[in-house]
C-alpha cells in the first residue's frame, strides 16, 4: 500500500507498546490523495468481482470515521482489504467475497496492542462513477464509504525495499531497525529485545509487496506475522501491515530511510 509522506498505504503520528513485547507497535498514518464523492452503477451484496476493487481507498474529507484501505484481489476469487485509521487507533483486516459477504478482524491499535476482534458485513461499489467508490455496512457501527485514490496497478521494483530503515515510536520507547537485502531478505531487531527475521517480495501486479517475518524476544515470545507493505513516491517511507498467522494481534510499522 503513494503520496510523498505516507501516501502509500497508511502515515500519522507514532503509538507504541510496554516494553519487551513480542509485537511491534510503532503506529504512523498519514491520508492518502483525497477523492470527492460520485455516483454511477453499483453491485452490491449479489454479485462483485474482488479484483475490481484493487487499489487504495480513501473516506471523504467530510466522513467519519477517516480510514486508509488497501485492496489486493487473491488467487482464489477474493481480495484482502487492510483498512487503518487516520488517527491511528485501528487497523481492519478484511477479506472480501465474489459474493459481497466481507469478514475479518479489527485491532485496536494502541500501547495495550489489545487482541483482535472479529467483524463482518457487506460491500457494495460504484465502479463506473467518478471517483471509484465501495461502501462497507456491517464492519463500522455505521456504513464506510470510501472512494479510490490510486488503482496501485503498477508492479512494484524489488530493489526499492533494499536498505536500512528504522521507525521509532511516538513516546521513543521503542526503536525497531530493518536491514533488507536486494533479494528480500529482511532482518532487524528493536531495543526491547525482539529480533526479527523474515522476507519482501515485490507483487508481479500491484503496487505492493508481501511481507512474513518472525519475530523472537528475549522473553521466549515468538509470533509469525504476514501482510503488505509499501514505499512512497520518493522512496524513502517504508510501510508495513501485518497481522499473527493465527489473526491474534495486528500491527502497523512505519519506516524511514535510515541515513
Amino acid at each position: 500500500m503513494a503520496p510523498a509522506c505516507m501516501k502509500t498505504l497508511l502515515a500519522i503520528p507514532c503509538a507504541s507498546r510496554r516494553a519487551a513485547t513480542p509485537l511491534l507497535t510503532t503506529l504512523a498514518f498519514a491520508a492518502m490523495l483525497a477523492a470527492c464523492g460520485g455516483s454511477g452503477g453499483a453491485t452490491g451484496a449479489a454479485g462483485i468481482d474482488p479484483s475490481a476493487l484493487k487499489g487504495r481507498w480513501i473516506t471523504p474529507s467530510n466522513e467519519a470515521p477517516a480510514m486508509t484501505a488497501v485492496i489486493l484481489p487473491d488467487a482464489s476469487d477474493q481480495a484482502s482489504a487492510w483498512m487503518l485509521a487516520h488517527d491511528s487507533s485501528e487497523l481492519v483486516k478484511l477479506l472480501v467475497r465474489s459474493d459481497g459477504s466481507v469478514n475479518g478482524m479489527s485491532y485496536a491499535l494502541h500501547p495495550g496492542n489489545a487482541a483482535g476482534q472479529a467483524v463482518a458485513g457487506q460491500v457494495t461499489a460504484a465502479l463506473t462513477a467518478s471517483p471509484k467508490r465501495i461502501s462497507f455496512s456491517g464492519v463500522k457501527a455505521k456504513a464506510l464509504a470510501l472512494d479510490q485514490s490510486d488503482a496501485m496497478s503498477l508492479a512494484t521494483v524489488q530493489a526499492n525495499a533494499a536498505g536500512s530503515w528504522s521507525a521509532t515510536t511516538g513516546d521513543k520507547a521503542r526503536f525497531t531497525q530493518w536491514t533488507v537485502a536486494a533479494s528480500g531478505d529482511m532482518a532487524g531487531s528493536t531495543t526491547t529485545g525482539c529480533n526479527h527475521t523474515g522476507n519482501l517480495a515485490a507483487m508481479a501486479h500491484s503496487s505492493a509487496y508481501t511481507v512474513q517475518f518472525d519475530e523472537r524476544c528475549l522473553d521466549g515470545s515468538h509470533a509469525t506475522f504476514r501482510g503488505i507493505a509499501t514505499i512512497n513516491r520518493s522512496k524513502n517511507r517504508l510501510t508495513v501491515a501485518a497481522t499473527t498467522v493465527d489473526a491474534a494481534r495486528g500491527i502497523a510499522v512505519f519506516f524511514s530511510q535510515a541515513r
